[in-house]
């Protein structure tokens, strides 16, 4: 995704503080995985979802000198606090917004000063079993080595190295309280456990499992395109899904796994492009 020698930045993207002898029990029965992995690893990707088990919230949370560190979209950041304060009762922990941390991603983890390594946090996408980039937690000082090292490369070089590599933004490629988990492959993206038991939202999503009744997935599209895209992608004039982002090239949309039987001698369109239609890649 990146070369060797690059960076970028998230400008969008903060860190909430979860501190306390309790943080293990105290997010266990909220998200979707299964914190007790992070006894054995240093990140996860998960959920918050709805009592309906509609999509709200994804993030990583990352388990560092006994703290957990949760990386989510900055917009969401007192609403996630105000959530998780409604289950703290009387369990030992404190929530908090970290400002001390820029959140850096690169192709591989970025070495760290002696002076540094004791405060810096790296580790690979959880989302990704073959390390596919890292992601690293430091300070100014850290950011200001980086600096004179490597190349920052800027939105636009992110957002299509983003698209190109089918990598979801949900806080664009889903809808807050309609989208489903499994609509949005988050299984597929190490998102939920089958294993722990109840959290919040988890009958609806559990039975969508077991009863194979997804109706809508999301994929990567390829745009051979013309005058103009929209938002609805058609077969035969018929709606059969919704580009979510795009750059006039790649795209990530939802499409309705009906109209995908025979896929390759079926014509997508978006306004008047064509859309040819790829599984991601870390499917």
């Amino acid at each position: 995704m990146f070369d060797d020698k690059e960076y970028y930045l998230f400008k969008k993207r903060g860190i909430i503080l979860i501190e306390g002898k309790d943080r293990f029990k105290f997010i266990q029965g909220i998200i979707s995985n299964d914190i007790e992995l992070l006894r054995k690893k240093p990140s996860i990707y998960s959920s918050l979802l709805t009592p309906q088990g509609k999509f709200q919230y994804d993030f990583f949370i990352s388990n560092f000198k006994e703290k957990f560190y949760l990386e989510c979209d900055i917009s969401a950041q007192e609403e996630l606090i105000s959530k998780f304060m409604m289950f703290k009762l009387r369990l030992d922990v404190k929530v908090s917004i970290n400002s001390d941390y820029n959140i850096i991603l690169s192709k591989k983890k970025l070495n760290f000063s002696e002076r540094n390594s004791s405060s810096i946090f790296s580790f690979y996408d959880p989302r990704f079993d073959n390390s596919f980039f890292s992601r690293t937690y430091a300070d100014s000082n850290f950011l200001n080595e980086i600096k004179k090292k490597y190349v920052e490369i800027n939105e636009n070089r992110y957002q299509t190295l983003r698209l190109n590599n089918c990598i979801p933004d949900f806080s664009i490629d889903a809808t807050k309280a309609k989208s489903l988990l499994l609509e949005m492959r988050f299984d597929e993206l190490n998102g939920i456990s089958w294993t722990k038991g109840c959290y919040m939202g988890q009958e609806i999503t559990a039975r969508m499992k077991h009863r194979n009744i997804v109706k809508k997935k999301i994929f990567k599209v390829l745009i051979d395109f013309r005058s103009n895209l929209k938002n609805e992608i058609t077969l035969d004039n018929e709606t059969v899904g919704k580009l979510t982002s795009h750059n006039k090239k790649d795209g990530i949309a939802f499409l309705d796994t009906k109209a995908l039987s025979n896929i390759n001698t079926k014509k997508f369109f978006s306004g008047d492009s064509k859309i040819i239609i790829q599984e991601p890649w870390w499917v």
